[in-house]
């Protein structure tokens, strides 16, 4: 069991739904036990035994697979960035279950929170708030506090954290094969003073992960990433600047009202000034957040939106549901969800993960040319 179902009460999945997660058939999963030797544990339904699939098993199976050559990763990395300067527009959330979904498809993916709030870091079942003792009196396990961020890593460049190795850092809230964390605490603020004191400060994040893909960094080696994702605070930090400017892509939830459009209008300003500066500019691509279907005020901003960036809006839409609510309350991402309704908030997050998921493979075979 995986460190998040420990602590969150995720159950498991039965064969139908690991399949769906998995994209592959019933008869081919139960081959797939004896190819692979692995086990699945059994779990008493009604009268029956049932096969009962953990999300660490999950993950295992897809990497299994691609070790065996039948998922394929991406064939240059990609970083990319959640952001919008605007909050409440579900930017944490769409950050989380794209990570999981992304890793669902094959792909080897680490999250890395931006984020003094650490919502992230939250979501995905950890404590950036209390220390180990403090969860042990409570009677959680150590585990969920937060040792270190971002900011540890890039020691050489800040010169204001202890250095840690990221090993000692990473948080794997799936199992070792499925997507992985560099959480956040409220310190990595102070990350923002020493960023801007350095020459060239909007580019540290950029150099740093362009070095560790390289395994240049003994204390951190990012290399075995295809993906690394920035969940970023919607203020325009420096902590915030460096990701965008780190970044192949940028996705940003947008919620349907004047002050979101606003926001969107401004950062895709900002990002003509930056490709007008640099030479090279990352991809926007707008998730229409919160959609409440059949309403005219809606479907006219979506309208304008679509007018507004054309070819950088997907085409579905997350919706304001009982789903998403219910999946919050609960802390399981929407990707785990296991909603009763055929049309669901679940769903639609995969149908807009899987879209971004083919945008960032077009995006890596043009950086191979």
């Amino acid at each position: 069991m995986s460190e998040i179902e420990a602590n969150t009460g995720l159950v498991g999945f039965s064969v139908k739904q690991a399949c769906d997660l998995l994209g592959i058939t019933e008869n081919y999963i139960r081959r797939m036990e004896d190819e692979f030797g692995f086990t699945v544990d059994r779990a008493l339904r009604g009268t029956v035994m049932n096969r009962v699939y953990t999300t660490e098993k999950i993950f295992e199976i897809q990497h299994l697979r691609r070790e065996r050559g039948q998922l394929a990763g991406l064939r240059k990395p990609i970083t990319l960035s959640v952001y919008v300067k605007k909050g409440g527009s579900a930017k944490t959330s769409v950050a989380c279950n794209l990570a999981v979904h992304l890793q669902l498809r094959g792909l080897r993916v680490c999250i890395i929170d931006n984020d003094p709030q650490g919502d992230a870091t939250s979501m995905l079942g950890y404590d950036p708030d209390r220390t180990p003792e403090e969860l042990i009196e409570e009677g959680f396990s150590p585990d969920l506090a937060v040792k270190g961020h971002f900011g540890n890593l890039l020691v050489p460049s800040s010169g204001r954290f202890q250095q840690l190795n990221l090993e000692e850092i990473i948080k794997k809230p799936y199992g070792e094969y499925g997507p992985h964390l560099i959480p956040a605490e409220e310190s990595i603020e102070d990350l923002g003073p020493a960023l801007s004191a350095q020459m060239h400060s909007d580019l540290r994040y950029g150099l740093f992960i362009e070095k560790s893909r390289k395994g240049l960094y003994q204390h951190c080696d990012l290399s075995k990433y295809d993906v690394i994702i920035f969940d970023n605070n919607p203020a325009g930090t420096p902590l915030s600047r460096n990701a965008l400017v780190a970044s192949d892509m940028l996705v940003c939830p947008i919620r349907f009202d004047k002050f979101s459009f606003r926001a969107l209008t401004r950062l895709s300003e900002w990002l003509q000034e930056f490709e007008d500066t640099t030479g090279r500019c990352p991809e926007l691509v707008a998730v229409p957040t919160m959609y409440v279907r059949n309403r005219p005020v809606m479907q006219r901003k979506l309208a304008q939106v679509q007018e507004k960036f054309p070819d950088n809006v997907v085409a579905e839409q997350l919706h304001h549901s009982a789903d998403y609510l219910k999946s919050l309350d609960d802390n399981v991402l929407l990707a785990f969800y296991q909603s009763k309704t055929p049309a669901n908030s679940t769903q639609a997050m995969r149908e807009v993960c899987l879209e971004i998921y083919e945008r960032i493979v077009r995006i890596s075979e043009a950086k191979e040319k």
